[in-house]
């Protein structure tokens, strides 16, 4: 008989944490071995649980998901961990891939493909579960030119009307390097202005 395996959540949206709880734990193969609302609370409780996986929710209070997977890999617990978020963001994407994540889960795609997710990187088909992009290739979206993470975060700030100067000062790069990184963003994405970059963004990214 399959051994089943634990499953911890950390969230603060009560509504949310207790649907998924009860969802696991009407499973054959798996059971919720605890859960928090806080990160402190989190991390302390799995550091003494050591649950198969966790559940991490990007938005915690006043911090953020990818903190506690941090804590959670530099104290070695090898449990396999996703974020979970509503925000179709891939630097968060990213973030969560480079702190040694197991997926990027959409709370949007519902508990049972969320369990599928979680299958596949248990039994190694998958290494890192990318609902952002499924959901991309699903909508035939797979082909859209794709902006590297530094691009993306230029483009998010000339959005948000910081000028060249401030970008440069904001991420330590000289004026030349953003004014060509802001060329080459409009040239990629074959757009003319701000305004297009703000709806390209928004469409795409899924990035206000």
């Amino acid at each position: 008989m399959m051994k089943k395996k634990s499953i911890y959540i950390c969230d603060d949206q009560l509504l949310f944490l207790e649907s998924i709880e009860a969802f696991f734990n009407l499973q054959e193969n798996y059971f919720c071995i605890g859960h928090a609302m806080t990160m402190e609370m989190a991390f302390a409780e799995i550091l003494k649980l050591k649950p198969d996986v966790i559940l991490i929710d990007y938005h915690i209070k006043d911090k953020n998901g990818l903190e506690l997977l941090s804590m959670i890999r530099n104290a070695a617990i090898e449990s396999k961990c996703f974020m979970l978020t509503m925000r179709r963001d891939v630097i968060i994407r990213n973030k969560a891939k480079e702190l040694g994540g197991n997926g990027y889960l959409l709370k949007s795609i519902g508990a049972e493909e969320m369990m599928l997710a979680i299958e596949k990187t248990i039994n190694g088909s998958e290494r890192f579960l990318d609902s952002l992009e499924k959901e991309r290739i699903k909508s035939g979206e797979e082909n859209t030119i794709r902006l590297s993470n530094r691009e993306l975060q230029i483009a998010q700030l000339v959005c948000k009307e910081f000028s060249s100067d401030a970008i440069a000062t904001k991420l330590n790069l000289s004026l030349h390097t953003v004014s060509t990184h802001r060329k080459n963003i409009l040239k990629k994405l074959k757009l003319k202005n701000t305004l297009d970059l703000l709806k390209t963004l928004n469409e795409t990214y899924g990035i206000e």
